[in-house]
C-alpha cells in the first residue's frame, strides 16, 4: 500500500495527472475579473468592519454555514447579526488573507473557492493566527454578482472532536 506522504508528494510534484476542473473554469474572463475584484472589495469591507457594506455582497435570503454556532444563518437579519457579534469578539485589528481563489463560472451562476487566513486578537487579548477554508456560491442578479450561499469551515480532530485551526495550506 502507498504511503499518504508519498501520494501527497507526486501530487504536489504534479506526478499525478490533476482534474481539470481543478483549476476552474469560466465562461467569460471578464465575469471571473468583476467576480475577483467583488471578492476583493468584500475583504476591504471586512477589514473595515462595515457590516452594511459587508451586507451588500450577500442576497437577502442568504444562506450561510459559518465557524460560530448555530450550524446554519438564514436570512438577511441572522446573517447581519452574526457578523455584529463577529466584530465584537474581535475589538482591534482584523486581516484577512484570501489565498488560491478559483473561480467556477457559467452564465449566471458562478463559485468561489479558497482558503482564508484570518490574523487578529480577542476581547481578552488571545492572538488568533488560523486558515479556514471557504465556499462561496453566486448568482448574477440584475446585472450584480451576489452571494446566495457561503461556507466556511476548519478539519476537526475526529478523536477528540476538536476544531483545527492551526494548519496551513500545503507549502506556507
Amino acid at each position: 500500500m502507498k504511503d499518504a506522504t508519498d501520494e501527497l508528494s507526486n501530487f504536489k510534484d504534479n506526478k499525478i495527472s490533476q482534474p481539470s476542473s481543478i483549476n476552474g473554469f469560466v465562461e467569460s474572463e471578464k465575469e471571473k475579473k468583476i467576480i475577483l475584484e467583488k471578492r476583493e472589495k468584500w475583504r476591504q469591507a471586512f477589514e473595515a468592519r462595515d457590516v452594511e457594506a459587508i451586507m451588500s455582497y450577500y442576497v437577502d435570503d442568504i444562506l450561510s454555514y459559518d465557524l460560530m454556532a448555530p450550524i446554519q444563518f438564514e436570512g438577511e437579519k441572522m446573517w447581519r447579526d452574526n457578523w455584529i457579534n463577529f466584530f465584537k469578539f474581535f475589538p482591534a485589528e482584523i486581516k484577512i488573507t484570501l489565498e488560491d481563489l478559483t473561480v467556477f463560472q457559467e452564465g449566471n451562476l458562478a463559485a468561489i473557492r479558497g482558503l482564508t487566513r484570518l490574523t487578529a486578537t480577542t476581547a481578552d487579548g488571545n492572538e488568533v493566527d488560523m486558515w479556514a477554508r471557504e465556499s462561496n456560491v453566486l448568482r448574477k442578479i440584475d446585472g450584480e454578482w451576489l452571494i446566495v450561499h457561503d461556507h466556511i469551515s476548519v478539519p476537526m480532530d475526529f478523536e477528540n472532536g476538536m476544531a483545527l485551526t492551526d494548519l496551513k495550506p500545503i507549502g506556507v
